[in-house]
């Protein structure tokens, strides 16, 4: 079975990520491909070894294809770019927001002024309303449990906060 980290390796990798694309998007033989993109064919077959390990392409009559698998994964992979593109384009408005301290109400005021897209927005708006429950808890002196609820959130969130920065 191959496993999560066998997969991104393998599409994280820049030239193993444009042949998969070009595999996703033509039936081009491979020397079709090598010149396109301009590669040696080491570079070429090194990169599809990998895919081809990770059960993301097969080959088939001299060409290769997605697997049913791949094509789950390509979709996968182009979902999540176009959410980088979204939040790379809103990149400071993000950061004037995070700058804010504010209330609740203000935060998502200022959430619903700033962006327009909205599946960002549900994320920030998400983010704050997971809060409200726990403080809740606080109120109602089940302190012990709720503060250990409050701190999972919160490291949560600033893991992914972290993540997201270093890509």
């Amino acid at each position: 079975m191959v496993s999560k980290i066998t997969i991104i390796d393998a599409i994280s990798d820049k030239i193993a990520s444009n042949i998969f694309k070009s595999i996703a998007s033509s039936q081009s033989n491979s020397d079709i491909l090598i010149t396109r993109l301009k590669l040696t064919r080491k570079q070429y077959y090194s990169r599809t070894s990998c895919l081809l390990k990770a059960g993301l392409v097969k080959r088939q009559k001299g060409r290769y294809l997605l697997t049913s698998f791949g094509k789950i994964i390509y979709s996968a992979q182009m979902n999540l770019e176009t959410k980088i593109e979204s939040a790379l384009t809103n990149y400071w408005k993000l950061r004037a927001i995070d700058s804010m301290e504010s209330s609740t109400d203000d935060h998502n005021k200022i959430v619903s002024a700033l962006i327009d897209d909205q599946e960002i927005k549900g994320a920030l708006l998400k983010e704050e309303s997971a809060r409200i429950p726990v403080q809740a808890a606080i109120d109602k002196k089940k302190e012990p449990v709720a503060r250990g609820i409050s701190k999972n959130i919160h490291h949560s969130i600033l893991d992914q906060k972290q993540t997201q920065s270093n890509d």
